[in-house]
């Protein structure tokens, strides 16, 4: 970890340390519990039900209580804060039914204009996995500091979830606790510590989505009674009363941000943006919505779908994201995008983007893109003996081999050789390719073409990456086993323990280099020690390192982004391929050509772009 961050954690523990947690009994004179009651459970005056203390404002700072549940319970425990009125704040929240098989057990779900918009806010940072133990106390612990939230359970020593950009904003504002009054769910010993000098660790980077519809117009919410869904509302358009909305960082138009709801019955409302082409053709977007909606393009209806809280099956959530495509036949000029969006409950809102949108960086240019002959290439090694380079297929019904393919992408040789179990990382040295596969490192001969040594590596779940460094110390990376194995003489013997599943090797004259998952350590050769040279995007898969022949790196997340990695630790984003959903797997990179060489897995394609000083 970076020392800067270091210094903040240990500021905000030592502030943490000094002041003392303020306490309140469930009364009258301390809560408004109009919606709660005040009851005995485990041993502890406990209360059920919704309730806010009085003349409390918390900005930044710590919140704990304890929670109990029923076993199984559909109960939706959870604590509010930055509270503005009963119908805007911040919360956090267990699904005790769901515990601890699902990774949405954990919820933060902002709450604007009293909708409560669950559906809309999943995935990383947003919702994490937990093991809720029925009839016992829990321990929920928020630490709330600027634009950002951690959340803590019992006495996990680690960080549960961590919102990296609280929807609201920051502010200052009340706490409160919410459940239900039917004996499923209880709350005890709420405490708070306000520190305004608390301050978190800056989240990693998070690059920008492309391809995103950001700019839309909303009409004011209407019932959604009597509404005839797929037909083009000229009348409501001609008399709409628009604002303007934008999407967020994840592309999310959140209607609850503009309006409360109005209708138990279900409202609906207008939203249109505009799209310019240059010329007649179709356009892919993906797109999610809650809960019904038609789209239309220039007055035409192109899809329906409900996407209502188990109106498919019963296990059907109707999250919304971008599962949907749609292509949009748009016609040379300014075409108008339109949708008719109903909601229930659960949360109103939607989101669109080109689904073929990539974003390239001026210093990368395509060369040439090999798409036949290989089944889902996991790496590429570059031989720089012939000037040709390698490439391991990770998958073939049980058939899998390494291909030979040139500098210009034409396929040499299919099959180069075969008999390797779903090969993955590749590293050559002199007439040595090493190979990691299902049985562990194989070192083949390159001129003979042959398997010379296969070396099993020891309680083998996944081996992954082989890195050598300066002295020539062979390295193996078990991603699931959290381990980086050294072979010593015969023998690969476990070096590096505990890691977050150690996937991309880089060796160097006194360091190793391990892509995690977000981030990329160096580990020192002589000591062990290791730090942190750059953290990415929380979902992030490390899957290549390598030296861009400037002092710095090439990282690669699996994902489908590349980035430029400084001597200083600065990031820049390359190429990312995720919206069409691209895959950056273990690359390649021979400065002395500036050449890039990316297998792309599942794309089952090597495409080879060419680096220039930015």
């Amino acid at each position: 970890m970076k020392l800067r961050n270091l210094i903040l954690i240990h500021l905000a523990v030592s502030a943490l340390a000094i002041a003392r947690p303020t306490t309140a009994d469930f009364t009258a004179g301390q809560w408004e519990l109009g919606q709660a009651r005040v009851v005995e459970h485990l041993g502890r005056t406990a209360l059920m039900g919704t309730a806010f203390l009085k003349n409390v404002s918390l900005r930044n700072g710590v919140i704990e209580v304890d929670v109990a549940t029923t076993a199984r319970s559909r109960s939706y425990p959870g604590l509010l804060f930055r509270v503005q009125d009963a119908g805007n704040y911040e919360r956090i929240y267990v699904r005790p039914h769901r515990s601890p098989f699902y990774d949405d057990v954990l919820q933060y779900g902002p709450v604007f204009n009293g909708v409560d918009s669950w559906q809309l806010y999943n995935g990383a940072g947003l919702t994490a996995a937990l093991d809720v133990l029925p009839d016992r106390w829990n321990r929920l612990k928020v630490v709330v500091a600027g634009g950002q939230a951690q959340v803590f359970w019992n006495d996990l020593p680690e960080t549960v979830l961590a919102i990296d950009e609280l929807a609201r904003g920051e502010s200052a504002g009340g706490i409160g606790l919410a459940g239900p009054l039917d004996g499923t769910a209880f709350f005890s010993d709420l405490r708070w510590t306000a520190d305004e000098g608390l301050a978190l660790p800056p989240p990693p980077p998070r690059p920008p989505m492309p391809g995103i519809l950001a700019n839309w117009e909303v009409s004011a919410p209407f019932p959604a009674i009597g509404i005839e869904f797929p037909k083009y509302p000229a009348e409501r358009i001609a008399a709409a009363a628009w604002k303007p909305a934008a999407a967020d960082a994840r592309g999310m138009v959140d209607v609850s941000r503009l309006y409360p709801r109005g209708s138990r019955a279900g409202d609906c409302v207008l939203a249109r943006t505009r799209l310019a082409a240059e010329d007649d053709g179709p356009l892919r977007v993906q797109f999610g919505y809650s809960d019904i909606v038609t789209v239309f393009l220039n007055g035409r209806p192109l899809y329906s779908g409900n996407s209502i809280y188990q109106s498919r099956d019963r296990s059907f959530l109707g999250i919304v994201g971008f599962q949907d495509e749609l292509y949009l036949p748009l016609r040379k000029g300014e075409n108008e995008l339109l949708l008719l969006l109903g909601e229930t409950s659960g949360g109103w809102g939607f989101c669109f983007r080109r689904g073929d949108e990539v974003f390239v960086h001026p210093s990368l240019r395509r060369e040439w893109e090999l798409k036949s002959g290989l089944a889902l290439p996991e790496a590429v090694a570059w031989d720089p003996a012939s000037g040709d380079c390698f490439v391991s297929n990770y998958f073939n019904e049980g058939r899998e081999y390494l291909s030979r393919v040139s500098a210009a992408g034409e396929v040499i040789e299919r099959e180069w050789l075969a008999g390797l179990r779903m090969p993955t990382g590749l590293r050559v040295k002199g007439n040595t390719l090493y190979a990691v596969d299902r049985s562990g490192l194989n070192l083949i001969d390159i001129r003979r073409r042959r398997i010379v040594r296969t070396i099993p590596l020891p309680g083998v779940r996944m081996a992954n990456d082989v890195a050598i460094d300066r002295a020539g110390n062979v390295y193996v990376s078990d991603t699931p086993a959290g381990i980086v194995f050294r072979l010593r003489g015969e023998t690969l013997e476990p070096w590096l323990k505990g890691l977050d599943r150690p996937n991309a090797l880089l060796g160097e004259r006194d360091r190793l280099l391990v892509g995690q998952n977000g981030k990329v350590v160096a580990v020192d050769l002589g000591s062990g020690e290791t730090r942190e040279l750059a953290r990415f995007d929380r979902q992030a898969n490390v899957d290549g390192v390598e030296p861009d022949g400037r002092g710095g790196y090439l990282v690669g997340d699996h994902n489908g982004r590349l980035y430029r990695l400084s001597a200083a630790g600065a990031t820049t984003l390359l190429l990312d391929t995720s919206t069409p959903g691209g895959k950056i797997a273990d690359f390649a990179y021979v400065p002395a050509l500036k050449r890039l060489l990316i297998p792309t897995f599942d794309g089952n394609a090597v495409a080879a772009y060419s680096l220039e000083r930015p």
